[in-house]
């Protein structure tokens, strides 16, 4: 099979870049299959989710796609000691897009932000809640995404894997490069136009005013503190299988 892993971390923009290959109907299907909310199955074996996660992720022309943060192969590996990726890479065909997001101050705050109001985009419910201005939650966030494409940067380094790096800031003006890369790795004709999206992009100014706020807190406060603070593990039932095994604990934001 012929497909494609969009490699990256959350508030990246992979949501809206998924949908534009989506919405083509023959790029597969963007979606962090990994995600039992995601993929609408809790597997009771690795075998079972490769199987749920290669038919969710497969358009009909019978190409492949699939978005995975860190923390999907952690917690796979965790519950089934696999590497889906890895194992994934072995059997088929699959290119690799590793996508950064430049921004990394506004992507944290965007992360935190989801994380009380749990409205990952525009189609998301959510629960209402609305997120208060926090320096320390933000400066948090900054070090978690920071983490993610550091781990994506030492998985793809060290198995010396072939791929292709996008920025976000520059497929949003531009999507192109991105959509004949999916349309290359898999044999297919790229779009002659923009497809269309059912993604908002969510951004307002609020965005902008924490932006400037916690840049001036940081300059008069400092930062050192929170970057060498010990974060807490988080009661997750894959860290209390790490705590049987006596394996090293998920920290927060990790």
């Amino acid at each position: 099979m012929k497909g494609v892993a969009l490699l990256t971390v959350p508030r990246s923009g992979s949501e809206w870049l998924g949908s534009l290959a989506n919405a083509t109907g023959s790029m597969g299907c963007f979606g962090e299959w990994l995600d039992p909310d995601h993929l609408k199955f809790v597997a009771r074996s690795y075998d079972e989710l490769e199987s749920a996660v290669l038919k969710a992720g497969s358009s009909e022309n019978g190409r492949f796609a699939i978005k995975l943060f860190p923390g999907h192969l952690r917690e796979t590996r965790e519950k089934f000691e696999k590497d889906f990726l890895f194992e994934t890479l072995k059997k088929h065909e699959i290119g690799l897009i590793f996508l950064e997001r430049r921004d990394r101050l506004r992507q944290a705050i965007s992360y935190y932000r989801a994380s009380v109001s749990r409205q990952w985009t525009n189609r998301a419910r959510g629960t209402g809640a609305k997120a208060a201005y926090d320096f320390a939650e933000i400066s948090r966030a900054c070090i978690s995404l920071e983490d993610g494409y550091s781990f994506w940067s030492k998985y793809l380094d060290m198995l010396g894997l072939p791929h292709k790096h996008v920025v976000y800031e520059e497929m949003f003006e531009d999507p192109t490069p991105f959509l004949e890369a999916v349309a290359e790795h898999m044999g297919v004709g790229a779009p002659a136009e923009r497809p269309a999206s059912s993604i908002q992009i969510q951004r307002d100014g609020l965005t902008e005013e924490w932006a400037e706020r916690f840049r001036s807190d940081a300059a008069a406060n400092g930062i050192i503190d929170l970057l060498l603070e010990e974060r807490p593990a988080v009661r997750t039932l894959s860290n209390l299988r790490r705590f049987f095994k006596k394996r090293p604990l998920t920290k927060a934001y990790s």
